[in-house]
């Protein structure tokens, strides 16, 4: 027991003795950790915020002017079989005038003499996850349909949507890459000057029949502290980013932005990890 407290006591006092380059390490991995946690609070909330944009936009489908309520029920008993479907409303004609009304503030009836607006439906498309929507298929099926005179659908403002979410996905998991690489080779310089400064007293202990396990122990638990203090700071960050964007979008968008335990207990073991390979690298040639 004796033995595990002076090994984790040497760890802290290495961090101590160098301050200023463990600080840079802690930065290191903290801007990592918070580029990592971010590409995680993104991968767990894309479903919503995917979701949220497809629900603004639907597939509108409108009918012939010949066509009655009836058939419309009919046609719209018949889209509802189609594969992508998820829900479809009956907007009947004197549903589109009553619409129309609210909107525009005027009463086509009185001023055309009667009521030009089709019949129509709104369709809500399914959702798999982050899996992209390829409406193609639905589209061409309800083309298809006799008595459908037009399908209006804005799926290219989803497609971009989509497409910049997928390129921001890959640039963030270069970006992440990129950071833990530099930040294991500062975390392994750092552990090279701890080395360095302390030459005579590894010497002293290496003549008095030292392992080189007992000698390599402090300097990575220096490593994994450095890993873990920048992960506390990042996701303390993160948490503050999160709850204050809840706050700030609650009026705007309809869900919560949240960081459950797994994407925490990631950005943990990212660190460990880090500091771990870090404080190998700086103690594999500097100390055989």
């Amino acid at each position: 027991m004796s033995k595990i407290i002076y090994l984790f006591h040497e760890g802290i006092r290495n961090l101590w003795r160098h301050k200023l380059t463990a600080v840079t390490a802690i930065g290191s991995v903290f801007f990592s950790l918070l580029i990592i946690g971010t590409f995680i609070l993104v991968h767990q909330n894309s479903h919503q915020l995917i979701d949220y944009i497809r629900s603004k936009y639907k597939i509108e489908v409108f009918f012939e002017n010949h066509v009655t309520n009836e058939d419309a029920q009919l046609i719209v008993d018949k889209i509802k079989e189609l594969d992508g479907v998820q829900s479809i409303a009956l907007i009947t004609k004197d549903d589109a005038i009553k619409i129309y009304q609210e909107q525009f503030n005027e009463n086509l009836i009185e001023i055309l003499g009667y009521n030009p607006l089709p019949n129509s439906a709104v369709i809500n498309i399914e959702k798999h996850g982050n899996t992209e929507v390829d409406v193609g298929p639905l589209i061409t099926d309800l083309e298809k349909i006799p008595n459908i005179d037009e399908v209006v659908y804005e799926g290219t403002l989803i497609r971009r949507v989509e497409y910049f979410y997928n390129i921001t996905v890959r640039i963030i998991s270069y970006i992440a890459i990129g950071l833990l690489v530099i930040t294991v080779i500062v975390i392994s310089n750092t552990i090279k000057l701890s080395i360095y400064a302390k030459q005579d007293l590894i010497q002293n202990l290496k003549s008095i029949g030292a392992t080189k396990r007992f000698i390599r122990t402090p300097f990575i638990i220096e490593g994994i502290l450095e890993g873990i203090m920048g992960a506390i700071l990042a996701i303390a960050v993160l948490f503050i980013a999160i709850r204050s964007g809840n706050l700030y979008f609650a009026n705007i968008i309809s869900f919560k932005i949240d960081f459950d335990m797994v994407g925490i207990i990631w950005l943990f073991a990212i660190a460990i990890f880090i500091g771990l390979i870090g404080s190998y690298r700086g103690i594999r040639t500097l100390l055989k």
